[in-house]
Formats: structure tokens, C-alpha cells, sequence
């Protein structure tokens, strides 16, 4: 199998996500990503920067999907209203 452009990427990523179980998993990955709130964990650098590892990855995805993580945030809070 050859390896992927980054266009051919893209259009991937948007063709996952662009679904309705596509939603709902960037949605599920947003909140286990910890997109809205901190990762920072007192005392303990090692789980700190497993929740970063994880933070980057939906990060990564996002931007793959051309989504301001800002905008992502804005929707969860008005859900957890």
C-alpha cells in the first residue's frame, strides 16, 4: 500500500468525521482529550504528560478536519450547561 498524501489525508479525515458516528466519536475524543479543560495534574509529571499525549492527538485530528479547537470548546460548555 502506498503511502498517503497529505491531501488524500485531508480528504480521509473529513470523510470519517464528516458522518454522524464520525461526529459522535470526535465528540467522545474531544472530551477523553481533555479539549476543554487542563491536563496539568499536581504532583504527578507522569500522568500529566499522558493527558498531553492525549490532548495533541484529538489536537492533530482537528486540525486535520480544519476545526478551531476554540469553537470545539465553546460547543461542549454549551452542552454541559
Amino acid at each position: 500500500m502506498k503511502t498517503p498524501t497529505v491531501q488524500e489525508l485531508h480528504d480521509s479525515y473529513k470523510a470519517v468525521f464528516s458522518t454522524k458516528d464520525g461526529e459522535r466519536v470526535l465528540d467522545h475524543l474531544c472530551k477523553v482529550g481533555f479539549i476543554a479543560e487542563t491536563t496539568y495534574v499536581v504532583g504527578d509529571p507522569i500522568e500529566t504528560a499522558h493527558r498531553e499525549g492525549k490532548r495533541r492527538l484529538v489536537l492533530s485530528i482537528l486540525r486535520f478536519l480544519e476545526r478551531d479547537p476554540r469553537y470545539i470548546i465553546k460547543l461542549m460548555e454549551e452542552v454541559n450547561e
